[in-house]
C-alpha cells in the first residue's frame, strides 16, 4: 500500500548517485518508456470510443514537432524547439511559421526531443547542449549567447528560465542570472545545483547536484532554503497554491516518493511513497496528477489524499509519455501519438485523439504538452498538433 505521511519534515540521508549517472538515467527512461495511454471508460463521448478516434483538432504541422512553449502574452507566438535543431515561432491559431532560426545540427544526439526553451521579457531562450542562445521573441533575431558545459552526460537535463528582464540558467553547477537584453551577468549562486530552474514569483527552485531541492531569491541569487529529505529528482517540480510538488526517484529500487513542500520554507507538508516510478507531477485546480504504471492518479494538493484514479494501458511506441493540466482537465500524451483529456475533478475521459493508423513505432520519441487559453498543443517526433480545450460536459 502506498504510504501517506502528513506534517513530516524529513532529514533522511540519501545515497549520492554514483558517477555513472547517465547510464542509470537511460535505464530509468527505458523502464518508463512504456507508460502511457489511457483506457476509454464507459460513458465517454462518441468520438472517444469510435475507431480511429479524433479529438477536437485545430491544425497539424508535420515539420514542427519538438518542445512546445506558448507565449505568456495571448497575442504572442507559440514557440517550438524542434527535432531538426531549429527554434520556430508559430501562429498559435493556425500553425503558420512566423520565423525560424537554427539552434544546432539536426543530427545532434542530444536533441532527441527538441532543446529546452523558455519565453518571456521579449526574448526566447534555447538551452542546447553547450550554449544558451537568446532570440528576439518578435523577430527571431539572435541577440546573444553564452557557453555552458556540455550537459548531455549528466543524469538530469539542464534548462533555462526567463523572469522579468533576467535569463536564468545553470552554468556548471551554479545558478546564474543574465540581463535578457544584453547578456551581462547579474549574479552567480553557489555550485550546488543541477537540472532545469523553475521560477514562481520571486523564487527559483532547482534540484541539488545529487539530491534535494533548493530555493533561491530571483533578484539576488541568495539561497533561501534547502530540503535534503528529497532524493534524486529527474522530472522538474511544479508550484501550485503556495506548494512545491515533485517526485524523487530511487534509481536502485525503481520506486518514487511524491512530495508537497511549503514554497516559502521548504518544509515537507506531506509525502506519498510509490512502489514504482512516476511521470510528473503536474498540478492544477487543487490537484496533483501523475502517471504511475498503468494508472493516472489525482491527489489532493493540500493533503496528498487520493481523489481518483484512471486505468492506463501502455503506449505502443518507444519513448516517454507526458502530461499537463489546465482549464479543468489533465492531458496525457502517449508515445504512440495519442492524446487523452480527463476531467480534473472526476477523472472521467472527456475526449481522446489518435492517428488514423495506430502502430507500434520503433523510433524513440519524447512528447511535449502545453496548454494555453482554449488550446492544447502536442509536440513529438511525428510533428505538432493543436487541439481545442473543450468545456466541461
Amino acid at each position: 500500500m502506498d504510504e501517506v505521511m502528513n506534517g513530516v519534515t524529513s532529514d533522511t540521508t540519501h545515497h549520492t548517485p554514483s558517477p555513472q549517472r547517465i547510464n542509470r538515467r537511460r535505464l530509468l527512461l527505458s523502464a518508463a518508456a512504456g507508460l502511457g495511454a489511457l483506457a476509454v471508460p464507459a460513458g465517454a463521448r462518441w468520438w472517444a470510443v469510435r475507431e480511429n478516434a479524433r479529438g477536437p483538432r485545430l491544425w497539424d504541422a508535420a515539420a514542427g514537432g519538438g518542445r512546445v512553449v506558448p507565449s505568456a502574452d495571448p497575442r504572442g507566438h507559440l514557440y517550438v524547439a524542434g527535432y531538426d535543431g531549429s527554434v520556430r515561432a508559430l501562429d498559435p491559431g493556425t500553425g503558420t511559421v512566423r520565423w525560424a532560426a537554427e539552434v544546432s545540427t539536426a543530427d545532434d544526439a542530444g536533441n532527441r526531443g527538441g532543446w529546452p526553451l523558455a519565453e518571456g521579457g521579449g526574448v526566447v531562450c534555447v538551452n542546447s547542449a553547450t550554449k544558451v542562445q537568446v532570440f528576439d521573441a518578435a523577430s527571431g533575431e539572435r541577440r546573444w549567447e553564452i557557453a555552458v558545459p556540455d550537459w548531455r552526460d549528466l543524469s538530469t537535463p539542464q534548462g533555462v528560465a526567463v523572469v522579468g528582464d533576467s535569463v536564468i540558467t545553470v552554468e556548471g553547477a551554479s545558478l546564474r542570472a543574465f540581463d535578457a537584453a544584453t547578456g551581462q551577468a547579474r549574479w552567480i549562486g553557489p555550485p550546488v545545483v543541477s537540472g532545469a530552474p523553475l521560477v514562481a514569483g520571486d523564487t527559483v527552485y532547482l534540484p541539488g547536484r545529487s539530491a534535494g531541492l533548493l530555493a533561491f531569491d530571483v533578484r539576488s541569487g541568495e539561497q533561501r532554503w534547502a530540503q535534503d529529505g528529497v532524493g534524486f529528482v529527474l522530472d522538474p517540480p511544479v508550484v501550485h497554491g503556495g506548494i512545491v510538488c515533485l517526485a524523487d526517484t530511487d534509481l536502485a529500487a525503481g520506486g518514487s516518493t511524491v512530495f508537497a513542500l511549503d514554497a516559502a520554507t521548504g518544509r515537507v507538508l506531506w509525502k506519498r511513497a510509490q512502489r514504482s516510478g512516476v511521470t510528473g507531477p503536474v498540478a492544477a485546480g487543487g490537484a496533483v496528477c501523475l502517471l504511475k504504471g498503468d494508472r493516472l492518479l489525482a491527489l489532493d494538493a493540500a493533503t496528498g489524499d487520493e481523489r481518483w484514479t484512471a486505468t492506463v494501458p501502455p503506449g505502443m511506441g518507444r519513448g516517454m509519455s507526458s502530461l499537463t493540466a489546465a482549464d479543468g482537465a489533465v492531458y496525457v500524451g502517449t508515445n504512440d501519438d495519442r492524446l487523452f483529456a480527463y476531467d480534473l475533478t472526476t477523472g472521467r475521459l472527456r475526449w481522446q485523439d489518435e492517428p488514423e493508423h495506430l502502430t507500434a513505432d520503433t523510433a524513440f520519441t519524447w512528447v511535449s504538452l502545453a496548454a494555453a487559453g482554449s488550446a492544447v498543443y502536442r509536440g513529438s517526433r511525428t510533428g505538432l498538433r493543436a487541439f481545442a480545450a473543450l468545456p466541461r460536459a
